[in-house]
This record gives structure tokens, C-alpha cells and sequence, in this order.
């Protein structure tokens, strides 16, 4: 546990109620500062000062078939393909930041991100103001960020224990939502029943947002009981002209950006309506620390009306997935890791030209798919870890695609750190 220090009493005599005040703002301040932070590990420090830090992860994959999947049929993104990673040696992430806290009360953070051969891009650039009002504690958070979703949505896809992200990230979120946005979290210092409430507006120019449309509230709860942590989360969307390529014409790799029908709709399918995100996550472990369970949902329900240059049609759509981890601490430095998942999509696509809209956004088949993935993770030296995952994705009617994958991992978010 972290320890925090009470504020320095002022050279000036303060009476026993003044001192016994101050003492609980501080302690109540500082658990707050340590909860806010338990599923954000790379955040600010906890006291002034400041941090530098960054990871890697690199991936050798062996497979008979593309890997990952260069895009799921039946599911609506931004039409951008994967590119084929097998047998050589890729970069699946990196991160490099800088966090600081200026104040108990004030930080800033700030950080980059690249996947494989892509641009580098700004993941995380705001500011946060934390305090104590009416009694309770709070969190702002302004600038470009990830809506947190829990711990357990937030931590599946880079450099956790498994390769890829989970096909619902990869689905309903196109792996991950970046996004300029307010986010203003309310906490109580109870350790049982309803422990946090935030509410956030976002600018929804990025995926599941479109180029245009209204700002986007998000509302998230958390729960705690005895060893079990429950998230819920909402987003509720209005994207405008949201293009995505036409199948067989999208970009290799993978970017955030999101194609303006408002400009042309060459070439796009295009969507403009309502689409609203919800998600759940629940996680659980043992005393010792060896064992460690969790589950997640996410889906994505479109309403609106789906367009291209063959036609208009109204359009309905929901995309679910699912999945489950466990892993067990064999020994300190070895860790064996499972994870099932689930995706499934459903579409009704109605009005003159339907079959061709359909076709351009490759709606015309929805099959389930289903991934099974094994990990076997060993510490070679804090804070390098080698993986050895051996899984198989599987779409309904079609055969199994199994991989292999060796990653090493390096995760350093206090590599370098000191004091104001």
C-alpha cells in the first residue's frame, strides 16, 4: 500500500478541531488519490512530483492463416484491414509518457502510442484537478483520454496477457476509443457497495463517434463487495456522417481517424444516427493474490440510417461480445492465463438498394465467431516478461484458425520519477 502523509500543519497554532479536520481531508484525499488510480496504473503520482515511463511489446506469430483476422465480416467499423503480422518480427505496441502532479489537488499527464508499422498517435493529453466538496471526494479530468470502462475493459488489449484485444474491443470500440473529453468522478472512502459514479461528455469525432454530431455523454458506476469489483458503463452517441470503406477498399493497418461522408461518400458506406455503447465487467480474485477471475460485455446498438452511392437504406444494428479470463500465479515469476470469447452481430437493413448498401458495408453475413487462447508467462527480470500463447479464432461455418505467438513485454510507467 502506498503511504501518503498527512498536510503539514502552518507555523501558526491551529486549534484541535482545525488539526483533526485537516487530518481526516488528508487521509480521505489520499485514499481517494490511491482507489482513483487502481485501475489506471500509468496515472500521476499520488504526491508531487513527477514520472517518465513507457512499454513495448514485441510479437513473432506463426500461423497458417492471415493473423490477426484482417476483418471480421458482419461488423460495421471504419473498413480499415489488418495487416498480416505472421512470421516476423512486429511491433503489437508501444507507449512512451510523462505524468506530474504539481499539487495534492493538481496534475497533467500526457502520452504516445504506435501499433506496428502505423503513425504514432497522442493517447492520453489532459489535465486533472482532485478534491474534497460537501463532504465527499472528487475527480476532474480534462483533454484527450480513453473513456474508463473499468479495470478490467481498460487493461484487455495492450501488453496485458494476451496478444490481440478482445474481438468485443475490437468490435464495438475498433479496439480502442480516443477521444477529447470532460470527465468529473465522485468517490466515497467505503470500501463495500457503491464506490464511485462518473459522468463524462465527450466531442465523439472518433469511432464509435462520427466527424460530426452533438458532444456525447458517458455515464459509469462501480461496485465493490468483499473481493468482487463490478463496472457499468453507457455512452450515448448521435454520429454524423461516419463513413466506413467499402469492402475491399480500406487502408492496411490501423488508425483512429473515422472517413467524412459530408465530403464524399465515394467508396463509403455511411451511417447517421444514433449509436449507444454499453458495457459491464466484473472481477474477482483470491487472498493470496494467486488466482484471478474476470468477465466483460460490451455492445454497440445502432439506429439510423445506413447510405453509399448505390442507395439509402434505415438500418439497426447490434454488435455483443463477450469474454472471460482466469489466470493463476504458478509461482512468482510464471503465470498460466485462459481466455474465451464470443462475438456476435445482427443487422436489418431495410429500403430501396438494401441489398447493395449491405454489400458496400459487408453486412451481407454476420457469423458468430468464437477465440480460445492459452498463456504461459514467464519474468525474465522485472520489468521484462516473455509469453508463449498458443489459441484458435473461429468464425460460424468455417474452420478453425489456430496461431502461436512469443512475445516479450516490457512495462516501465515509473522508469524514471522524482519529487517537487
Amino acid at each position: 500500500m502506498k503511504h501518503c502523509s498527512p498536510t503539514p500543519s502552518s507555523p501558526t497554532r491551529l486549534r484541535h478541531s482545525d488539526v483533526a479536520r485537516r487530518a481526516v481531508w488528508a487521509v480521505l484525499l489520499c485514499t481517494g488519490l490511491a482507489h482513483a488510480h487502481e485501475d489506471d496504473h500509468n496515472g500521476p503520482p499520488l504526491q508531487p512530483g513527477w514520472r517518465v515511463g513507457g512499454g513495448v511489446a514485441l510479437a513473432v506469430v506463426a500461423a497458417q492463416d492471415a493473423w490477426p483476422v484482417a476483418r471480421h465480416e458482419g461488423v460495421l467499423l471504419t473498413g480499415q484491414t489488418a495487416r498480416d503480422r505472421r512470421n516476423e518480427l512486429s511491433l503489437e505496441h508501444a507507449t512512451v509518457g510523462a505524468a506530474a502532479r504539481f499539487t495534492p489537488w493538481l496534475a497533467a499527464q500526457f502520452s504516445l502510442g504506435m501499433h506496428d508499422r502505423d503513425q504514432a498517435h497522442v493517447e492520453v493529453a489532459r489535465v486533472e484537478a482532485n478534491g474534497q466538496a460537501w463532504g465527499q471526494l472528487w475527480r476532474l479530468r480534462a483533454g484527450r483520454q480513453s473513456p474508463s470502462l473499468g479495470g478490467v475493459v481498460d487493461g484487455a488489449g495492450h501488453f496485458d496477457n494476451f496478444a490481440q484485444a478482445p474481438l468485443a474491443k475490437q468490435a464495438v470500440f475498433n479496439e480502442t476509443w480516443i477521444d477529447d473529453g470532460l470527465t468529473l468522478q465522485w468517490r466515497r472512502a467505503e470500501e463495500r457497495g457503491l464506490q464511485a459514479l462518473e459522468a463524462g461528455v465527450w466531442r465523439a469525432r472518433a469511432f464509435p463517434g462520427g466527424p460530426h454530431g452533438p458532444i456525447a455523454p458517458s455515464l459509469k458506476a462501480t461496485g465493490v463487495w468483499d473481493h468482487w469489483t463490478g463496472h457499468l458503463f453507457g455512452a450515448w452517441l448521435q454520429p454524423q456522417g461516419r463513413g466506413a470503406a467499402a469492402v475491399g477498399l480500406g487502408t492496411v493497418g490501423h488508425t483512429h481517424g473515422v472517413p467524412d461522408c459530408h465530403q464524399t461518400v465515394a467508396n463509403l458506406a455511411c451511417f447517421d444516427g444514433q449509436a449507444q455503447v454499453f458495457g459491464a465487467s466484473l472481477s474477482s480474485g483470491s487472498e493470496d493474490e494467486r488466482w484471478a477471475y474476470s468477465a466483460a460485455g460490451l455492445w454497440r446498438r445502432e439506429r439510423g440510417a445506413l447510405y453509399s452511392q448505390t442507395g439509402t437504406a434505415t438500418y439497426e444494428g447490434d454488435t455483443t461480445g463477450l469474454w472471460a479470463d482466469v489466470s493463476l500465479r504458478w509461482r512468482p515469476d510464471l503465470t498460466v492465463a485462459v481466455r474465451a470469447e464470443r462475438l456476435a452481430s445482427q443487422h436489418t437493413v431495410n429500403g430501396p438498394g438494401a441489398s447493395l448498401v449491405a454489400a458496400t458495408a459487408g453486412l451481407t453475413a454476420a457469423p458468430t465467431v468464437h477465440r480460445l487462447a492459452l498463456a504461459l508467462g514467464s519474468t525474465l527480470f522485472e520489468p521484462v516478461a516473455l509469453w508463449l500463447e498458443a489459441g484458435a479464432e473461429q468464425a460460424s461455418g468455417a474452420s478453425a484458425q489456430p496461431y502461436v505467438v512469443l512475445r516479450a513485454v516490457w512495462q516501465a510507467p515509473q522508469w524514471l520519477q522524482g519529487r517537487f
